[in-house]
């Protein structure tokens, strides 16, 4: 995806104008920063939407390779003012360009801790190898979403999930973001920084709740567990209908070894009406 993009003309239907990018790659606190929004009346776009709407893994998908924000994606995201982690932060450059007036938040994470919550979360749907027959053979409605990952992750960083290549990618995606927006349009947050209200309010330009207290969310463990889950699920999916299939072989071997037994089965049982019949008349 280039980062020189033209700026987006006012999308026809737009219902609220885009105010917030969330431009963090995920598992930098971006759940806790998004439930921030949310409480701050913000309706963030974010990887949970393409659960409950399956049509937009497939524009998502097929604006991988585009040049700038395709009209499908400004459609999807017209009755949204903010956008959060996955898929929304792989197009950062695109989005900045796309909405100018903006504000934008990144998310930071110290590098080895990133990769390590990579590894045990999101970047499973790529490295397991159920996962990965999934994603080839199209097994079960996972498939397409694995399969838009995998595009992404094939555009950041070549798919390497350990190594050199990731961190440069980590850091080139960060320093993209820096670069492109102006400072005063910037906040830059670390996962380990102490950010609250004060922070985000005063970035935004709105109140502080003063009955809310600011969202710490830790979903690591309950997003890995989910994972297993699936996984788990995916391999009895999988057992049973190698079961199946196997029952059906073994059906088509036995009429294959046994046709001239079932055959005279099959004679004397449809027969034996009419034979009888011909015995009394003898």
């Amino acid at each position: 995806m280039s980062d020189k993009f033209p700026p987006l003309e006012s999308v026809p239907g737009r219902q609220a104008p885009m105010r917030v990018l969330v431009l963090g790659l995920p598992r930098t606190n971006t759940t806790s920063l998004t439930s921030a929004l949310r409480t701050l009346g913000y309706n963030p776009y974010t990887m949970r939407h393409l659960a409950t709407n399956p049509s937009h893994i497939q524009a998502w998908h097929s604006a991988v390779s585009s040049p700038a924000l395709p009209a499908p994606i400004t459609s999807i995201l017209s009755s949204h003012d903010a956008i959060a982690d996955l898929p929304g932060c792989m197009f950062a450059p695109a989005l900045i360009a796309a909405y100018p007036d903006a504000k934008v938040i990144l998310t930071t994470r110290r590098y080895e801790a990133w990769q390590k919550s990579m590894q045990d979360s999101i970047w499973v749907l790529l490295t397991w190898r159920l996962f990965q027959v999934c994603r080839i053979v199209g097994l079960t409605e996972l498939a397409p979403l694995i399969r838009l990952l995998h595009a992404l992750f094939l555009t950041h960083n070549g798919c390497h999930f350990n190594g050199p290549e990731t961190r440069q990618a980590y850091e080139r995606h960060n320093e993209c973001v820096r670069e492109m927006v102006p400072r005063e349009r910037l906040l830059e947050i670390d996962a380990e920084d102490d950010v609250g209200w004060r922070e985000v309010c005063g970035f935004l330009g709105v109140e502080q709740p003063e009955d809310r207290a600011y969202p710490r969310l830790k979903e690591d463990v309950a997003m890995r567990k989910g994972l297993e889950q699936t996984w788990l699920k995916m391999l009895e999916y999988v057992v049973m209908m190698v079961v199946l299939l196997g029952l059906v072989v073994v059906g088509f071997v036995a009429l294959y070894v046994y046709a001239d037994e079932l055959r005279s089965v099959r004679d004397i049982y449809v027969l034996r009406p009419l034979k009888e019949y011909l015995d009394r008349g003898k």
